[in-house]
């Protein structure tokens, strides 16, 4: 005789099999990280006065050299027979601030260094962005590109390095008509700067 569809000795397998799927689905569900749990942990904070630098010396070294800060300082060595021909850098971590740059919502980082090629007297700057990865997002443009007509590029003042609705906000001050490189600048200016997913623009002035 064959089996309707109803007999409970066929239902009582295809019950089983159907409690079976469940619990397996139930076992991998719990066995999935809590709701809301982070995918990957935090990046840890860098320190950014003790780090590895790509640095170029404001263009002076074009295809850029490693500087190892140890508190904020670091001496690079330079191979003397190639140009630009100098013995060593010493670079100088001067001001950092944080804000949103990318626009992710999430604290990117601006690092103004300081480099001096030895032997020299002389002494550039360079602004490096990194995002909140630590990824480096550019360099902010050499204030050589705001020099104009003056002698020298005007200088950052480190107490004046902010970011601000998601610019960077630099206080500097340029040479006048009557400044020298002996007197040093006196003109106050705030450049401001926008990163546009590829390069910081300048905002004003």
């Amino acid at each position: 005789m064959s089996l309707s569809r109803g007999d409970p000795t066929r239902a009582v397998p295809w019950n089983r099999a159907i409690v079976a799927v469940a619990c397996l689905l139930l076992a991998a569900c719990a066995s999935g990280e809590p709701k809301g749990s982070p995918a990957e942990p935090a990046r840890a904070a860098v320190d950014w006065f003790n780090t590895t630098y790509t640095v170029t010396c404001d263009g002076v070294v074009p295809r850029g050299f490693q500087a190892t800060v140890v508190k904020g300082s670091a001496r690079a060595s330079a191979v003397a027979t190639r140009p630009p021909h100098y013995d060593h850098y010493d670079v100088r971590v001067t001001a950092t601030t944080s804000g949103d740059v990318d626009g992710d919502g999430a604290p990117d980082a601006v690092v103004l260094l300081e480099c001096s090629p030895q032997p020299s007297n002389g002494i550039v700057q360079e602004a490096l962005v990194f995002s909140s990865t630590g990824r480096p997002l550019g360099d902010l443009p050499s204030p050589r590109t705001l020099q104009g007509d003056a002698p020298l590029p005007p200088q950052y003042d480190p107490a004046g390095l902010s970011v601000e609705d998601g610019e960077i906000v630099a206080a500097m001050t340029a040479y006048g008509p009557d400044d020298s490189h002996a007197s040093g600048p006196s003109v106050p200016l705030t450049v401001r700067w926008r990163f546009d997913g590829q390069d910081f623009v300048l905002v004003s002035p």
